[in-house]
């Protein structure tokens, strides 16, 4: 395996996997891009994260499979995987197939994951490309000298690897221990894969979840589907489950389509309010609904937990809730609409509506919320809210979730389900740490790193980031795009950012000083269609030899070529933003 590549991908969940299949399959062919070579880092390899790795078939994602296949792997879509690959996910369904209506357990799409990014490690040299995977955990990235240089990247191992261009693609970074019960014995910091928590946890033991949403779930649904018997209670500060998702189609906006979008918010300087947004979205849910629709037709009142997924499941069953196949469209704007909101409205969502918007966003399959009603009616699963503080008590053993009052409920063993670190500062990275300390990255105030919206140019400590060759893409640009954890989300940003290494692999070819050296003389050569000289071997770069050799000088203008590299080279030429209509 070589040790120095083109570009380097940091991660191999959903995000790594999209951005490289992307390179391979759209990246142009051509002068600029021959020899391109990618790896791929990952200390699993590639298994999909902790989200889409090898787990209990109970743990649905919130996609059907005909979002997944038309959001996410472009030309390797995933419903064609599935009719291909039946032996890959018979032993997870058993007679269930995988259909365009159904919800997709998390391990078959890791399935998948793993096969698209083998469809392109065996499509990458018909493209002049390669593609690696290095089974290897990234613990360190040094800057580059000069601009001319790479970045050079040190594993766990000690091995070492250099590439030009870095993607930062390392998901939901998991938060550091800052808490003495955390340090005990039957507590789980990350509770996947959920079949560790299914063989190591006794049946009737009382298990405590920290939290209440969509891996809160998972957590509950995984134990009762192995064979547990005694009490899950699920603690959180509201004490909210997650909306019931209905069967819908896809909503297409009137007004707020991504095009639509842009020219409203042409200028850079303009500004949006959370009342904006909120009228903008409200009249969209009206003409979907076919009526007027208050906060309250959406938001139930409160009740208890039972009572709340009762009535759920009922709004839920046999139809459609247009409101919701509203609120998933704004996948293909969420980042515009958060770009461009007012700094105060932006905290303000954040200390105060977030957790609404992910009740109701981040919703689960009804035959999930059904077996979630089934264990809460027989007692064998609780939710409570009001959780102030959790306290390990070395007399009993035991873990006091602290509710309200003096409400306290003890047991024996503890999983956190409460999401990724939100500032990278306080996750459990060795890498995360060292970029910090290198000042290639810098916290954003919202969340993950700071990069240019644009871009997703990293930004670091000490400049704007409008120099680095290092990006990012994923859940750890959360704080820059709002919402980035959806399929559809995830395969725009790989999208995006494999067009922007397009232009800057043109870039670097024209800034080469053989290329100029070699046009130049192309240029002297006399007629219309110059006479194929004599080339040295060392005289041009390999991808020019090519065309040289191709006899294939009419396809090149020269003189156009020529311009267009004195333009770059003075910075007379810049590219135009792509999210800024003028």
């Amino acid at each position: 395996m070589r040790s120095d590549y083109t570009v380097a991908v940091i991660g191999g969940g959903a995000s790594g996997v999209a951005l490289a299949a992307r390179i391979v399959e759209s990246l142009p062919a051509g002068l600029s891009t021959a020899n391109v070579s990618i790896a791929l880092f990952d200390a699993h390899g590639c298994r999909g994260g902790n989200a889409y790795a090898a787990d209990t078939p109970s743990n649905l994602m919130n996609t059907t499979g005909s979002a997944i296949d038309g959001g996410y792997g472009g030309d390797f879509g995933f419903l064609r995987w599935a009719g291909e690959n039946s032996d890959k996910w018979r032993p997870l369904l058993g007679d269930r197939t995988p259909n365009p209506c159904g919800y997709v357990p998390r391990p078959v799409f890791g399935q998948y994951l793993a096969d698209l990014l083998e469809d392109a490690r065996r499509r990458a040299p018909d493209r002049g490309m390669q593609l690696d995977t290095v089974a290897e955990e990234v613990v360190d990235i040094a800057p580059p000298a000069s601009s001319e240089q790479s970045y050079c990247i040190r594993t766990a191992s000690g091995a070492r690897f250099e590439a030009r261009y870095i993607y930062l693609a390392i998901g939901h970074l998991p938060r550091a221990k800052t808490e003495d019960y955390q340090h005990r014995e039957h507590y789980y910091h990350n509770p996947y894969p959920i079949s560790r928590l299914i063989e190591e946890i006794p049946k009737e033991a009382s298990v405590g979840v920290i939290g209440s949403r969509l891996t809160a779930i998972d957590v509950a649904l995984g134990l009762a589907a192995g064979g547990h018997q005694g009490t899950v209670t699920c603690v959180s500060r509201r004490g909210r489950l997650p909306a019931v998702r209905a069967d819908q189609g896809k909503y297409q906006f009137r007004k707020l389509e991504r095009e639509q979008l842009r020219k409203h918010l042409r200028y850079r300087s303009a500004r949006l309010r959370l009342a904006d947004v909120a009228a903008m979205l409200g009249s969209e849910i009206e003409h979907a609904e076919g009526r007027p629709v208050a906060l309250g037709d959406i938001v139930n009142a409160p009740a208890s937990p039972v009572a709340y997924y009762e009535h759920e499941i009922r709004l839920a069953e046999g139809r459609a809730r247009p409101w919701q196949a509203v609120l998933y469209a704004t996948n293909r704007n969420i980042d515009l609409l958060w770009h461009h909101l007012e700094e105060e409205d932006k905290k303000l969502l954040m200390s105060e509506w977030l957790n609404d918007w992910l009740t109701y966003r981040a919703s689960i399959p009804r035959e999930n919320a059904e077996r979630v009603l089934a264990l809460m009616r027989t007692g064998r699963l609780e939710v409570r809210g009001g959780a102030r503080e959790i306290r390990y008590d070395d007399s009993t053993r035991r873990f006091n979730l602290c509710l309200g009052g003096d409400d306290t409920v003890a047991v024996e063993f503890l999983a956190a389900a409460t999401g990724s670190a939100n500032r990278i500062e306080n996750a459990d990275s060795t890498l995360t740490r060292n970029l910090l300390a290198r000042g290639l990255v810098r916290s954003h105030r919202f969340g993950g790193v700071d990069c240019r919206f644009e871009t997703g140019q990293v930004t670091g400590r000490n400049h704007s980031g409008a120099d680095s060759r290092m990006f990012a893409l994923g859940p750890i640009t959360s704080g820059v795009y709002f919402f980035t954890t959806a399929l559809e989300i995830v395969h725009r940003q790989a999208s995006r950012r494999a067009e922007d290494l397009a232009f800057m692999l043109g870039v670097d070819w024209l800034d080469l000083p053989e290329t100029e050296e070699w046009v130049d003389a192309r240029q002297r050569v006399s007629g219309s269609r110059p006479v194929k000289p004599e080339v040295p071997s060392e005289g041009a770069p390999d991808l020019l030899e090519r065309v040289v050799a191709g006899d294939q000088f009419d396809l090149i203008d020269f003189e156009q070529l020529h311009l267009l590299n004195d333009q770059i080279s003075s910075g007379e030429l810049r590219r135009p933003d792509p999210e800024k209509a003028g």
